[in-house]
């Protein structure tokens, strides 16, 4: 008896769930062209975002949060494009500052990575509060990654991942907070999240299959990875 009054309710659970994620696609989009309905959804690889924020430490000591994890997304936005894998499988969401990436954000606002689903207790490098001004002259507070306490475990990487990430440092490592906001608002999927967020929601949700201009090319990574995108490494 207890089972038949919960299989309505779970019914209904999933039609919601469904629902919201249609919605997001279709109504969120509306009078834009889509390829598919649903979104490509990864599984963020904790262990990897945690190595490669210590990446980052080693290579861009001094870095913030609101810089890294805009330089996360510039990386999994590229990788994306050409090899049709991204490199953390971060969840990305449009906020007035701009895309973020998730997980790396909880991390470096001083959530527990073993909490979050990471091998590691605690992040293997220092980081240190403080604060970033605009050009408005406005004052932000920050996270800054400091001094690493480990060698970077460079076996969780392809040689692509890191290729990657290093030309976006190269050309974005040294890039203000508002040089940053500039350049990551000008792109689809962002704007397309944040635009049609819903009810003035102050975040909304980021899709990688928006971030490839190319349309047969959007359409193609669609088909070929929504069956198995939850399940790759």
């Amino acid at each position: 008896m207890k089972l038949q009054k919960m299989v309505p309710k779970l019914a209904l659970v999933i039609y919601v769930r469904l629902y919201e994620r249609v919605y997001e696609r279709v109504v969120r989009g509306r009078g834009r062209r889509r390829e598919a309905v649903m979104s490509l959804t990864f599984r963020p690889k904790l262990d990897k975002i945690v190595e490669l924020l210590l990446y980052l430490a080693h290579k861009r000591p001094g870095a913030d949060k609101y810089q890294a994890v805009k330089l996360f997304y510039l990386a999994d936005r590229e990788h994306f494009r050409r090899y049709g894998r991204p490199i953390t499988f971060e969840n990305y969401y449009a906020l007035w500052y701009g895309p973020v990436a998730s997980n790396t954000l909880d991390l470096l606002n001083g959530a527990s990575p073993a909490l979050l689903g990471a091998s590691e207790a605690t992040l293997p490098f220092k980081t240190e509060k403080g604060s970033v001004k605009a050009k408005s002259g406005k004052e932000t507070e920050t996270t800054f990654i400091r001094e690493p306490f480990r060698a970077v475990n460079s076996e969780l990487f392809s040689k692509s991942d890191l290729q990657v990430f290093d030309e976006v440092l190269a050309k974005y490592g040294n890039s203000s907070f508002d040089e940053l906001y500039n350049e990551t608002h000008k792109h689809f999927a962002y704007l397309n999240a944040w635009q049609h967020r819903r009810h003035s929601a102050d975040r909304a949700e980021m899709f990688y299959d928006e971030m490839v201009d190319d349309e047969a090319r959007r359409a193609e990574l669609i088909e070929d990875l929504s069956p198995i995108a939850a399940h790759m490494k």
